[in-house]
């Protein structure tokens, strides 16, 4: 039986489970012995499994009835959202878009917060994530991972710990997009000139110059090549 990566495995195997089956809101899955065979793993570790499901409401246990995904009029947290993206399954167009959206908003806020509240530590953080950035470009090198530091940085500097949390989620559930993104070491010179602009305006606490630098950032970069491409990947 499966044990690698232990329940978090398991968990990745009932969702491509669900996904390959075309199971639907309101359907019902095997029953949990049934479920566990066809999916090769212990029960237990099935078990725990499906009670990470349940707590993300994307299904639902009935004693003496069986497993179900959830109705459709029961909205799954957004960690399971994530937590596809996690573990490799597609995620529809529709989903990525929405998301975007919450992301934009969630960074302009962030941004204006930095300004208020940045300190020399942020600042000097925030300059180090940039001459880093500098040095990988000189080597040809994606700056792919740099790129999500120095968001998550600027959101950082809010001094907001549950935004750091919400926001580096967006960034794992567009992994997959960042990553073929960021291939391009055009984007990537691109991108690292208008973080520097962004930390500028930061330095100088300038709310309306960050503010628009940012939403520029994100809306004629990486927003639109996800509106350009047609693929469901993440």
């Amino acid at each position: 039986m499966a044990s690698v990566g232990g329940a978090s495995a398991v968990t990745g195997q009932v969702l491509r489970f669900i996904e390959e089956h075309g199971l639907s809101a309101g359907e019902r899955l095997p029953s949990e012995r049934d479920l566990a065979a066809r999916l090769n793993v212990s029960r237990p570790a099935l078990r725990e499994s499906l009670a990470t499901l349940e707590a993300m409401r994307l299904i639902t246990r009935k004693p003496n009835s069986g497993i179900y995904l959830t109705g459709p009029n029961t909205y799954p947290s957004f960690e399971s959202v994530v937590l596809r993206s996690d573990h490799g399954l597609a995620l529809d167009r529709d989903t990525i878009i929405h998301s975007m959206e919450v992301r934009n908003l969630l960074e302009l806020q962030a941004i204006e917060l930095a300004c208020e509240r940045r300190t020399g530590a942020d600042l000097e953080h925030l300059a180090s994530i940039v001459e880093q950035t500098k040095r990988q470009l000189e080597a040809k090198c994606s700056i792919l991972d740099l790129d999500e530091a120095f968001h998550l940085g600027v959101v950082a500097a809010s001094h907001n710990p549950v935004f750091v949390q919400i926001v580096h989620s967006f960034y794992r559930l567009s992994i997959v997009r960042r990553r073929v993104y960021f291939s391009d070491l055009r984007r990537c010179q691109r991108s690292h000139n208008e973080h520097r602009a962004i930390l500028r305006a930061i330095s100088a606490r300038d709310m309306t110059t960050a503010r628009e630098a940012m939403r520029k950032h994100i809306h004629e970069g990486f927003w639109r090549s996800i509106l350009r491409s047609p693929s469901r990947a993440a």
